[in-house]
């Protein structure tokens, strides 16, 4: 299932730029509706022959963060709600999921930095740009980088994160963090979440056992009971210390045994380095 700016009727310019405005009016009345993330119009079900894909993760299970403790972790806000994940790489860039941004008008972006309380504390700052991969489309090349109006101060609180050059090794464990619900259909936390129970999956046995995917999606593995579920798009997958997924899909229900699509970096660093300000890359 698509999204539903794509589209292979041909269009008149002006029709797209009236479909664009539409569709992101709607995202935004959504968002302040439910303060959770940009959800698919699908349920969250599956049965013996479909597994259904959803784009709006958050972390099952997990544990309250302190502060300090993910600094480069930011809040992306739609009309000055929580919206989605994103990562700070630089005093002025944030990663986060292009599918959390995508045709959204900037006047209506902000990010919230150095707080773990996603309604109080920290700085907000609007974003002046977005700039989404050319080649996003569903599950591939998910990822945006966002400009902000003014650079950010780096405290204890607030810190950049190196991105990945290469690829994090089969079988390792990684950090997920973010504010989403903590199980279907459950609340949103105020606080920060984190989750160390996930672990990287080799693309050919993910291939076995979910679908969509394709070696720029970095495939995290998980018992029952774990995993990303909604407001957690755009968050980070890190491995020692390094930025290595952005948070990008689960399939079926949140907190089932099933693995959680993340775009992996590595796959993006130039495209990154040329779309962002003094980003620090690193070998994991």
């Amino acid at each position: 299932k698509h999204f539903p700016v794509f589209t292979s009727t041909v269009q008149s310019k002006k029709q797209k730029m009236n479909n664009r405005t539409l569709y992101a009016k709607l995202l935004i009345a959504l968002t302040l509706l439910v303060a959770t993330t940009i959800q698919d119009d699908s349920d969250d079900t599956t049965d013996a022959h479909t597994l259904q894909l959803v784009r709006t993760p958050r972390i099952v299970n997990g544990n309250n963060a302190v502060p300090g403790q993910f600094p480069y972790v930011v809040s992306v806000r739609v009309g000055g709600q929580h919206s989605c994940g994103g990562t700070l790489i630089s005093q002025r860039n944030v990663l986060t999921a292009a599918h959390c941004v995508y045709s959204l008008p900037v006047q209506f972006l902000s990010v919230q930095a150095g707080s773990i309380n996603r309604t109080a504390g920290g700085v907000v700052v609007d974003v002046a740009s977005v700039t989404t991969h050319p080649n996003f489309f569903d599950y591939n090349n998910n990822i945006a980088v966002l400009k902000l109006v003014t650079s950010l101060n780096f405290t204890n609180l607030i810190q950049p994160i190196p991105i990945a050059s290469m690829d994090v090794p089969d079988g390792v464990g990684v950090n997920i963090a973010g504010w989403g619900r903590i199980r279907e259909a459950g609340i949103q936390p105020e606080i920060l979440q984190y989750s160390r129970s996930l672990r990287t999956l080799g693309y050919e046995d993910c291939a076995r056992v979910a679908a969509p995917t394709s070696p720029t999606i970095l495939c995290l593995a998980k018992t029952y009971g774990n995993g990303i579920c909604g407001g957690d798009a755009g968050g980070p997958a890190i491995y020692r210390g390094i930025l290595v997924g952005i948070a990008s899909h689960h399939i079926s229900i949140c907190g089932d045994s099933t693995p959680d699509g993340y775009t992996k970096v590595s796959n993006f660093t130039t495209w990154i380095s040329e779309n962002s300000c003094s980003a620090t890359v690193s070998p994991v």
